[in-house]
């Protein structure tokens, strides 16, 4: 019977190092790609506005300001998917490290089982804040 708990126990580890790395990887590639789009999508229309090419002063603030808005969205919004990336990661520690202690019995189930489904409740339920109004680009304002 032992032994049978011990290969359990090796399946359970190895089926969550997989999926630790997964998340790991997942976030990794991720954050490199995000880079090259970030650059290529706000670069443009910033030096288009310090060239005032063919632009008056007030399409040159309002495209500014919206640069301003754009960008400041993106980074609230990355900052909210990054926290529940970290959390989420925690969370699939923490639940991969409780089901080997109780597996193994050296915790019992009465203390662990209600930590694990508070766990698994937070990670189930935890999701992003309501989803904010698009900004309108310039040339949306005015056709």
């Amino acid at each position: 019977m032992e032994s049978l708990i011990f290969w359990v126990c090796i399946f359970v580890g190895a089926i969550g190092i997989v999926s630790i790395l997964a998340i790991v990887v997942f976030g990794w590639l991720l954050f490199t790609r995000s880079l090259g789009i970030l650059s290529k999508e706000y670069s443009h229309p910033f030096w288009e506005v310090l060239s005032h090419r063919h632009r008056s002063d007030y399409e040159s603030r309002t495209l500014l300001r919206y640069l301003h808005e754009s960008f400041s969205n993106f980074l609230e919004r990355r900052n909210e998917f990054w926290t529940t990336y970290g959390q989420t990661l925690i969370a699939a520690l923490i639940i991969i490290t409780l089901t080997l202690l109780l597996l193994t019995k050296t915790i019992s189930a009465e203390a662990g089982l209600p930590i694990l489904s508070g766990i698994s409740g937070f990670a189930i339920a935890k999701g992003v804040s309501p989803s904010k109004t698009t900004i309108e680009s310039p040339e949306e304002k005015r056709g």
